[in-house]
């Protein structure tokens, strides 16, 4: 019981939070110094406060949409089309993982060189070793998996094992998909940014070493962790990407939920759970024959 009163309590601290947010961005902005602002930073991204914020618009935006579904349909679209479009961007990655891949062959291979330079009209642009350049794919390919995971997702391009769900009516398979977010996807990105917030901090900041259970916070400077060897070495760049990662999964997450529920209020309307990607087609839905 106590559990449930601490919940609605912490509920009703985010909607007033959520409401006072320019104020206290504000606030935050009219620190003086950048030891104090980055201590307030580092320690917001691992509250009980900030959780709650985001969680509390996520509770509005439901009941919103409830009451306006042209509310509820437009947040759909908009927020699909923010991840579609960062998942669009990112997949250029495959093509410079391809071509650095064919230089780093080339250049190994047939001119037998250990490093690339690229200085067009005496200008020089790049000058790395080629170990440099093949740990620098790894970067690349989380760059992909990062920004385009959530654009996998509203495709439907992850794999599935269907033991139950196929057999399902399309109302049920709605409900499923609803409570399914709510339930694992939701709480999964929660989970994984508040692992990975310490993780990526302590990695960027010199810094009182932070980890779940911390609730003290000193910043002191730019830290940037490097591996140290001829590699690529932005260790810092990987941690930083885990929490991007988080971030976007719970953005995906809380659109996918906001889909359902429009499946699940407009059952005359053939909402599809992952939708072929037409801005015409689906500012305005079709309707069931």
């Amino acid at each position: 019981m106590s559990l449930i009163t601490a919940v609605l309590i912490g509920m009703g601290k985010g909607l007033v939070n959520l409401a006072l947010l320019p104020f206290h961005i504000w606030q935050w902005l009219q620190i003086e110094t950048l030891k104090e602002r980055m201590s307030v930073l580092v320690s917001a991204g691992q509250s009980l406060d900030f959780l709650f914020v985001a969680l509390a618009a996520v509770l509005l935006l439901v009941i919103v949409g409830i009451i306006k579904r042209q509310f509820l349909r437009a947040s759909v679209l908009k927020l699909e089309g923010f991840n579609r479009r960062v998942g669009q961007i990112a997949s250029w990655f495959v093509l410079l993982m391809m071509l650095q891949q064919v230089l780093i062959i080339v250049m190994g291979q047939v001119f037998r060189g250990n490093e690339l330079l690229f200085s067009p009209l005496g200008m020089q642009l790049s000058h790395n070793e080629l170990q440099w350049l093949s740990g620098q794919l790894k970067f690349y390919n989380a760059v992909l998996i990062t920004f385009a995971c959530a654009y996998t997702f509203i495709e439907g391009g992850h794999v599935r094992v269907d033991l139950i769900y196929g057999n399902l009516s399309r109302r049920y398979q709605r409900w499923v998909d609803f409570f399914g977010s709510l339930f694992f996807m939701l709480p999964t990105s929660i989970l994984l940014w508040w692992f990975a917030w310490p993780i990526a901090t302590n990695s960027m900041f010199k810094q009182r070493p932070v980890n779940i259970f911390s609730d003290k916070f000193s910043w002191r400077d730019f830290k940037w962790e490097s591996s140290g060897t001829a590699e690529f070495s932005w260790v810092w760049a990987f941690k930083a990407l885990i929490v991007v990662f988080a971030a976007l999964l719970f953005l995906q997450a809380i659109t996918f939920l906001l889909r359902n529920l429009w499946a699940i209020l407009e059952p005359n309307e053939n909402v599809e759970t992952h939708p072929v990607w037409q801005d015409e087609a689906l500012a305005t839905p079709n309707k069931q024959g």
